[in-house]
C-alpha cells in the first residue's frame, strides 16, 4: 500500500520543517511506502519557500488563500498512492496513528479521526469555550445529517484513491465544513464510516478565531445541505432524490440555539 499524505499549510515556516522531518523518520522506521504533498494555501509568511527547501516532497503553492478544505483538495487531485490522508501541520494527532490508518483503512470508505472514540488520548485540552463550541458543533451535524459520529472536524482522515478524488470533484466548501460535506458525500453514496480513537494535542497557537469560525462554519452546513443532489456520485440517484425542504426551520433554530449559548458563554467568561 502506498499512502498519499496531504499537509496544508496556512503561514506555518515555523515548525514546518521539523514537523514534516519528524513525518518521514516515522514513516521510514515503520516501513511505510508514501508520498508527502506539502500545500502552501496562500500563506502570508515565507511557508513557499520552507516546503520548496524539504527533498523528497511534493510542494504546491497558490494565491489567494483559499481555506484548508481548498488545500485538501488540491493535494487530492495531485495524489497517486492507493490510499490519501490528510492530516493537520501542527502534528495534533500523534503520528502513531499513521500506522493504525496502514491497518484499518482498507476496512472501511472514510476512515475518520476522533478525538472522542474509543480508545482515544486528549494529551492537551482545549479551552473551555472551545470545547463548548465543538459540542454544539458535533450535535448540530448529527442533528442535521442524520450521523451518529464522535468527532466530524477532527483533521485526520483517510480513504482510498478513487473515492478521494470522488469526493474532491464534488466537493465545494473551502473552509473548515469541508470534513463534514466529506462525510455527507459518504453517506449520500452509502459509503462506510469508521470511526479511529487517536492520541491529540491541543494547538495553543491556533489564530483561528472560534466565533468567526462558527459562524461561517454553521453558514457552510446550510449551503452543504442545500445542494444535497449535487453530492450523488450517479446522476439517477440524484433524481430520484425525493427529500424537500423540511430541514430548513430546524436548521434555523438549532443555529438559533447554538448562536445565543455561545453569546452567553462568551458573557460569563468576559465577566471574569
Amino acid at each position: 500500500m502506498k499512502l498519499s499524505i496531504i499537509i496544508p499549510c496556512y503561514n506555518e515556516s515555523k515548525d514546518i520543517k521539523n514537523n514534516v522531518v519528524t513525518v518521514k523518520d516515522y514513516l521510514k522506521e515503520n516501513n511505510i511506502d508514501y508520498e508527502l504533498i506539502l500545500v502552501n494555501d496562500g500563506s502570508k509568511d515565507n511557508t513557499k519557500e520552507e516546503i520548496e527547501s524539504i527533498p523528497d516532497v511534493l510542494a504546491i503553492s497558490y494565491e489567494p488563500n483559499r481555506g484548508k478544505g481548498g488545500a485538501v483538495k488540491e493535494g487530492i487531485l495531485k495524489a497517486t498512492g492507493d490510499y490519501v490522508l490528510f492530516m493537520d501541520a501542527d502534528l495534533s494527532t500523534d503520528i502513531s496513528a499513521i500506522k493504525d490508518v496502514v491497518e484499518q483503512a482498507p476496512t472501511c470508505d472514510l476512515l475518520i479521526g476522533s478525538r472522542h472514540a474509543k480508545g482515544s488520548v486528549i494529551k492537551k485540552k482545549q479551552p473551555l469555550l472551545r470545547v463548548f463550541i465543538g459540542w454544539c458543533c458535533r450535535l448540530l451535524v448529527n442533528m442535521k445529517f442524520h450521523t451518529k459520529l464522535k468527532d466530524t472536524q477532527c483533521g485526520f482522515k483517510a480513504m482510498r484513491i478513487d473515492i478521494a478524488k470522488k469526493l474532491a470533484e464534488k466537493q465545494l466548501i473551502n473552509n473548515f465544513a469541508f470534513d463534514v460535506e466529506y462525510i455527507y458525500i459518504a453517506k449520500l453514496n452509502n459509503l462506510t464510516l469508521k470511526e479511529l480513537g487517536i492520541t491529540w494535542s491541543d494547538d495553543r497557537e491556533s489564530t483561528v478565531s472560534p466565533f468567526k469560525s462558527s459562524v461561517k462554519f454553521f453558514k457552510d452546513l446550510h449551503f452543504i445541505k442545500k445542494n444535497r443532489k449535487h453530492y450523488y456520485f450517479s446522476e439517477e440517484a440524484a433524481r430520484n432524490d425525493q427529500s424537500g425542504a423540511k430541514w430548513v426551520i430546524p436548521l434555523m433554530i438549532g443555529l438559533l440555539a447554538v448562536i445565543v449559548a455561545l453569546f452567553v458563554v462568551f458573557l460569563i467568561i468576559n465577566q471574569k
